[in-house]
Parts: C-alpha cells; structure tokens; sequence
C-alpha cells in the first residue's frame, strides 16, 4: 500500500510557500508606499520649483495645478456624498490616499500640459 508524504512535510511545505508568498506583498506594497511618497515629495518639489522659472513653465504648473486641485475636490466631493448616503458604514478615505490621488492626478495632469506647451 503505497502512501503520500507525511502531514509534516506537507505543512512545512505550506509555510515556506505561504511565507514566500506574504514576502513578496510585502516588497510590493513597500515598493508602491515608496513611489507614493517619492510622487508626494515630487509634487511639491515641482510646485515650489516652479515660481524660479520662466512664464511658460509657471503656465503650465499653474494648469496643472488647477485641474488637479479641480479633480481632487471633486472627488473629496463625491466621497462625502457616498459616505452621506452610507452613514452607518461610510468611512472617509484617509488623508494618505487623497495625497497620493492628488499626486497622481498632479504628475498625469502635469505631464499632459508638458506636451501640449512644450516643457
């Protein structure tokens, strides 16, 4: 009567893939906590940069400035409806994931006025 493995070899198994497994969220969510901290750092280098140079580039800052600021608030905006409309379960988002959205909308936004003005 042939027989598989022992339970212990099989568990032991698990753990070293499960423990492999949880390393590589961690890297990863340590890698996108990094980029959103290095974007948040950039956005504020890019703004403050930005009153040192020419007019074109104080433009396109500004636009990009404004249409970010545009969507961040209008996504603030929804966010209160929907936790208006859940009220027993509704949680605001935390001020670390609107910052990195606000980022994030301020590099895409900045990016787009970059190519349209030239920058």
């Amino acid at each position: 009567m042939a027989q598989g493995p022992p339970p212990e070899a099989l568990t032991a198994g698990n753990s070293v893939m499960e423990s492999n497994g949880t390393s590589i969220f961690v890297v990863i969510f340590l890698a996108v906590l990094i980029l959103s901290a290095v974007l948040i750092v950039w956005m504020f280098v890019s703004l403050v940069r930005s009153e040192l140079e020419d007019e074109r580039r104080q433009m396109i800052v500004g636009k990009a400035s404004t249409w970010a600021f545009i969507a961040v608030v209008g996504g603030d905006l929804i966010e209160v409806i929907r936790t208006a409309v859940q009220q027993p379960s509704g949680e605001p988002a935390s001020p670390f994931i609107q910052l990195v959205t606000a980022a994030v909308v301020y590099a895409a936004f900045l990016g787009w006025f970059k190519h349209k003005y030239g920058g």
